[in-house]
């Protein structure tokens, strides 16, 4: 594109002539500081670019530069338009191909000598963003002038996966990429391979969030997503012989070409300190330690839409004035740049371990950098919005935050912070806001997971947002008081240890003598009669004690705690679940006494999974079996026509076609296989996947133990009686162990020695393969799922929220084994029972099962004995299984007594899995079962969520750009 930039007459103004083969642009920046932009046909213009220069479009959006006049002499008499009128970006391959060409040499990473693979990826990925940020900037242009209401989404994970099929996918250029890129010598799917998965997340939390944005986008809503730019990621995951290890991920070392640096856009944030009273009476927090967080944007384009809406990431780092000089060159090398690296560290890694105080301390820092930038950010661009004339009422009605899980919970205290110290309001008319803005998802019933933070610390930390947390725990004291009376002290004591948010703190001074226990009575004949001792009994029995001089243990008093999801409950106007059966356990359970409270408040969200990535894309085979046999692709925004293909599920062509895809994705992991881990496995074997965090609720052990149940029994037969009783299978492994839980990362090491077993034993061959697939991400599911058969999702019952991985598997046709657990229900109910290999205790009789278990009668089952005795017959290798295996026995104890019920379940899921063999043998009856679950697949669309999600929690409209 030719590339002209003209002075106006006004100093510092711009005009950005860009020309392409249809039409030229000029775009200027005018009084209100935004930038307009003219379209002009080629044939009314003087410019002609060669054909083999850059033709793309693209416009310069600075909002914070200050305004400026331009005079429209340049512009003639043509009609002036917004960039939001413009049609959708449609280049040729030829238009493509140059624009590749002229960012690999004119905004290049690399030296010119070469264009290779690397090379090649990142100038395709910075064609792509022109088209992006003219979307992008047309989108916020025009939210901006009619100031619609927008959601604004906060999560501490996005795990987005690669960018550059999706985005291209998402823009319709698929064939004008791949033709231009094969003019210059690459592929599409090789030079998209290149780009590493950002590390921005862990699992289904983060996966959640990304595919809500991909929803946002695609179906016009007016929105943004706020999280952390993590440099290092999580960790990247490498298996060796002592089972898993940890490196630093590497996504940011050639840079990231999708996110943009807004130097403009930077908010001061505070740790530690003292709160004291300014001159007007108000509160004011000074002193600490001050950092700077700096944003970083990601366009999400939405699918067949112009609408490109913002993933904002903040960075953290500290004014040049606080690296020491002086220290420096004395010789304090590191002394000098102390404070510069306490900044940056706040964003180095993805749940820093928490073991040690300083880790508390740092994951804590990060979960108030990312709700004080964020809410910064909300209330700068809402005052911008309101001009001169800000009414502070109106921002809920104009604002709504979501608070993914826990981790954004400071959002609550900053905000009221924000709005009582530095904007002037009441404590009632800023609680009244906040409660009207925020709302809450749970995504969890575990209690640690039910994130609790000391007071002691955040007190260090946070000594404004104590004291408000402090204040809004009093008001809600003071609202059970008044709802449940003192006449019955034990209930109001109940409720008030429930329902607290400061846990194991005194009562506010005003509420110190609101419990008053009952004096005790005189002893009534009838009391005598039934035991009840006299006053003067009471008093011998005391004397009594005291001569025999008992020293008593010395009590240690329970840690003071904040109590993150009760201050979530109680500061946000919904809270939501994201699966029927997680939404009931909330209610039933976790948050019953508050549902008393609130009723209203509480909703269910099931979660869902975007149709582009995770099968539109991932899954070309399949799309275009689909696409063919219901006669549109508006499946893929209407995923409800995907239940068409019930009608074909027998049909026996649709099932031919059904295989071949499948056989094709199959071959690709077979490819992946042999490069991630050296083994070579058979793609007619059944592909049998687990791929999650690993976590013993999830229950990977029960996977593994059946593993080798079923390697044990085939060990006893004969060759061909193995071949007879059993179906071959290819079972696959992946997630990743959080770096200090321990017995996960046993349960990583075992998996591996029982795959390098099997895998090495010439009698199983290829009747059984065990493969653990190292450093699992976002591309290595989108290769798995598609190439899936058997999924298993077998996770204890009531634990699971809801899990999404499970929707992308049936999605694909993948057949589920699992328990009644999360989204596995209602995956159930839509697929049909007959097409969901069930097993397994169900959630209303877990706590039965447990306190059987404590009190000694529970009997496991011989099959269960067997086979953890061949565990330990170290057939598996030296290596001791005594703490893992221990784990499963006992009736108590920390670490002990099967709290997860892999022994109780195990005969089941044995049954089960010799069901699935039956069924599998049928190919038939399988790939029925396989259609019908992709058919039943299309409640599980991230659209349908967030359409409730904008009708039920934020209640903002669909804004679809002109």
């Amino acid at each position: 594109m030719d590339t002209m930039r003209i002075s106006g007459v006004s100093t510092g103004a711009d005009i950005l002539i860009q020309c392409n083969s249809l039409s030229s642009l000029v775009s200027r920046r005018c009084d209100d500081g935004r930038w307009r932009t003219r379209m002009f046909p080629a044939r009314n213009r003087n410019l002609r670019p060669s054909p083999t220069r850059r033709s793309f479009l693209s416009v310069k959006s600075i909002s914070s530069e200050p305004k400026s006049k331009v005079t429209d002499a340049v512009l003639d008499s043509e009609q002036e338009v917004f960039i939001s009128s413009m049609n959708p970006f449609a280049p040729d391959a030829d238009s493509v191909a140059s624009s590749i060409k002229y960012h690999a040499e004119f905004t290049p990473l690399f030296s010119p000598e070469k264009f290779e693979l690397p090379k090649a990826f990142f100038a395709t990925a910075q064609s792509v963003r022109d088209a992006l940020i003219m979307n992008w900037n047309a989108t916020y242009e025009y939210y901006n002038r009619v100031n619609v209401k927008q959601a604004y989404y906060l999560s501490m994970e996005f795990l987005q996966g690669r960018a550059l099929s999706n985005a291209v996918g998402n823009l319709g250029l698929n064939n004008a990429y791949g033709d231009a890129l094969k003019r210059l010598g690459f592929d599409l799917e090789s030079v998209a391979s290149q780009e590493p998965d950002p590390a921005l997340g862990n699992g289904g939390l983060g996966r959640l969030a990304s595919c809500f944005l991909d929803s946002m986008a695609t179906l016009n809503y007016p929105a943004w997503g706020y999280g952390l730019r993590y440099k290092y990621g999580l960790f990247k995951q490498r298996i060796t012989k002592d089972g898993q290890e940890e490196a630093a991920e590497d996504w940011l070392e050639l840079s990231n070409p999708w996110e943009i640096v807004r130097n403009d856009v930077s908010y001061p944030i505070k740790f530690y300190g003292k709160v004291v009273f300014g001159s007007d009476g108000k509160k004011r927090w000074i002193g600490g330690e001050d950092i700077v967080a700096i944003a970083y944007d990601v366009p999400i384009p939405g699918y067949k839409t112009k609408t490109t809406i913002n993933l904002r990431l903040w960075s953290t780092k500290a004014p040049s004035e606080d690296f020491d000089l002086s220290s420096y060159n004395s010789g304090k090398h590191t002394e000098a740049a102390e404070a510069l690296f306490n900044a940056e560290k706040i964003c180095f890694v993805l749940y820093p371990g928490d073991e040690s105080t300083e880790g508390k301390a740092l994951r804590l820092k990060q979960q108030y950098t990312l709700c004080s930038a964020s809410l910064q950010d909300i209330i700068a661009r809402f005052e911008t919005r309101s001009g001169g004339n800000v009414n502070w009422e109106e921002f809920p009605e104009k604002v709504a935050v979501q608070m993914n899980d826990t981790h954004p919970t400071l959002c609550i205290p900053e905000l009221m912070r924000i709005l009582m110290d530095l904007k002037g309001l009441s404590w009632e008319d800023a609680w009244k806001i906040t409660q009207r803005t925020v709302a809450y998802t749970n995504h969890t019933v575990l209690p640690e997971a039910l994130e609790k933070w000391s007071l002691e610390l955040m007190e260090k930390l946070l000594p404004r947002h104590v004291e408000i947390i402090e204040k809004i725990d009093e008001e809600l004291v003071r609202t059970i008081v008044s709802e449940y009376g003192t006449v019955d002290p034990d209930l109001l004591e109940a409720k008030l240890k429930a329902m607290r948010i400061l846990e194991n703190v005194e009562l506010p001074s005003a509420f110190a003598d609101v419990i008053v226990k009952p004096v005790n009575k005189p002893v009534t004949a009838k009391d005598a009669q039934n035991g009840v001792k006299t006053e003067q009994e009471e008093e011998k029995t005391a004397r009594e004690e005291e001569e025999e001089e008992v020293i008593p243990e010395p009590t240690v008093k329970p840690p003071k705690m904040v109590r993150m999801a009760n201050l979530a409950v109680v500061g946000g106007h919904a809270v939501n679940g994201v699966a029927e059966i997680h939404s009931e356990i909330v209610k039933q359970d976790v948050f019953n006494d508050f549902v008393q409270l609130w009723p209203e408040k509480f909703q269910n969200k099931t979660n869902g999974v975007t149709p582009r990535r995770w099968i539109r894309f991932c899954n070309p085979y399949l799309s275009d079996i689909i696409t063919n046999w219901i006669g549109t692709e508006d499946w893929v925004l209407n995923t409800e026509k995907l239940a068409q293909l019930r009608k074909f599920a027998d049909n026996e062509d649709l099932q031919s076609e059904w295989r071949a895809a499948k056989k094709k994705n199959k071959l690709k992991v077979v490819s992946l296989i042999k490069e991630r881990t050296g083994y070579t496995v058979s793609p007619d074997a059944m592909f049998d996947i687990q791929i999650k965090r690993i976590h013993e609720y999830k229950r990977q052990l029960l996977n593994i133990l059946g593993i080798v149940y079923r390697y044990k029994k085939m060990k006893e037969m004969s060759a061909s009686e193995r071949e007879k009783a059993f179906v071959p299978r290819v079972c696959i492994f992946g997630g990743k162990a959080f770096a200090t839980y321990v017995q996960a990362k046993r349960i990583v090491k075992f998996i591996t020695d029982v795959a390098s077993t099997i895998n090495h034993d010439p009698e199983i061959g290829d009747l059984l393969k065990v493969i653990f697939v190292p450093d699992y991400n976002v591309s290595v599911a989108e290769l798995l799922i598609p190439a899936s058969e058997l999924s298993q999702h077998i996770s204890t019952a009531g634990m699971e929220a809801s899990g999404t991985s499970n929707m992308k598997f049936s999605m694909n046709g993948c057949v589920l084994i699992g328990t009644l657990d999360g989204a596995n229900v209602e995956i159930r109910e839509e697929v049909g029972e007959e097409n969901f290999f069930l097993f397994g205790a169900k959630a209303d009789e877990i706590v039965n099962l447990r306190k059987e278990r404590a009190e000694g009668k529970f009997v496991p089952d011989p099959t269960f004995e067997e086979v953890k005795k061949f565990v330990r017959s170290g057939v598996f290798g030296s290596n001791s299984y005594d703490e893992l295996i221990g784990s499963l026995e006992g009736n108590e104890g920390f670490g002990r007594a099967d709290y997860f019920l892999v022994g109780k379940d195990f005969p089941s899921y044995i049954e089960c899995q010799e069901k699935v063999d039956e069924a599998y043998r049928d190919q038939k009856r399988w790939t029925r079962m396989s259609i019908m679950n992709t058919a039943g697949s299309f409640k599980f669309s991230s659209d349908r969520t967030i359409h409730e999600y904008a009708k039920d929690i934020w209640n903002i409209k669909q804004v679809e750009l002109p």
